[in-house]
């Protein structure tokens, strides 16, 4: 018995159509999550960077504060061991004082003596004599922190820095605690700054990178949020430093 071959039956173009919507479906989403998983991965990279920023503001100027006042003899006098001086972009230090807001209002400025002869100032150089030594740390315009020594040239520690606010913890009755906390120029001649309060407000590096419309409060304790005007990721922080060498 002779058997016909069947012909083969193809594809339609109605179930062609089908598997190529299903198949742009697909692709559609799987392009979508590798989108989404990268834009998720960018925001938590520059949301991380942000955090470190803040920390690292915070650590170098706790760890230069500190050393506001030192003496290498405390039985010496305040203003035996700090004369009057004139700094560059810093506010006039009358004899006795060791800490003054810059002149621009956006750093601190801060004199101390070398605890010892190995030690280093905030650029890394060697402290070269027991003379007192002037700090002054400010917010440049292009967003770093910078130090600089005795008046000279300033070195960038960090980076990213949109905005910074200091607010004075003033002693004004010799008790050795803030009474209240002023800007820089609203501290009163008569008294002497026990504490420093410093406000950071840190921006991401990436412009086009936050999820969506999120405010941030600078400094912290302002009750209105900021909105801001373009895609980059802001965090608010901040800090109190007590001047512990700072003696009534």
């Amino acid at each position: 018995m002779k058997v016909s071959p069947s012909p083969q039956a193809g594809l339609s173009m109605v179930e062609l159509l089908i598997a190529m919507a299903i198949s742009s479906f697909l692709i559609l989403g799987i392009t979508q999550i590798f989108i989404d998983n990268k834009r998720n991965y960018v925001y938590q990279q520059n949301q991380s960077a942000n955090q470190e920023t803040a920390r690292f503001a915070q650590l170098i100027f706790e760890q230069q504060l500190y050393k506001a006042g030192y003496r290498r003899q405390p039985q010496d006098a305040m203003v035996v061991a700090f004369p009057a001086a004139t700094v560059a972009g810093c506010a006039a230090f009358s004899a006795g004082e060791v800490i003054k807001p810059t002149s621009d209002g956006q750093g601190v400025c801060f004199r101390y003596q070398r605890a010892t002869t190995n030690e280093r100032d905030c650029q890394g150089n060697i402290i070269s004599s027991n003379a007192p030594i002037t700090i002054r740390m400010q917010r440049a315009s292009t967003g770093d922190i910078q130090c600089a020594v005795n008046g000279g040239a300033a070195t960038a520690l960090l980076s990213g820095v949109n905005q910074i606010q200091f607010r004075y913890g003033v002693d004004n009755n010799a008790d050795r605690i803030a009474d209240a906390f002023v800007a820089h120029n609203e501290v009163p001649a008569s008294s002497t700054i026990v504490s420093v309060r410093f406000a950071t407000l840190v921006e991401s590096t990436s412009t086009q990178v936050a999820l969506g419309s999120d405010g941030y409060y600078f400094p912290l304790s302002n009750t209105t949020a900021t909105t801001p005007a373009d895609k980059k990721l802001y965090l608010s922080a901040q800090g109190t430093t007590t001047l512990r060498n700072i003696a009534p």
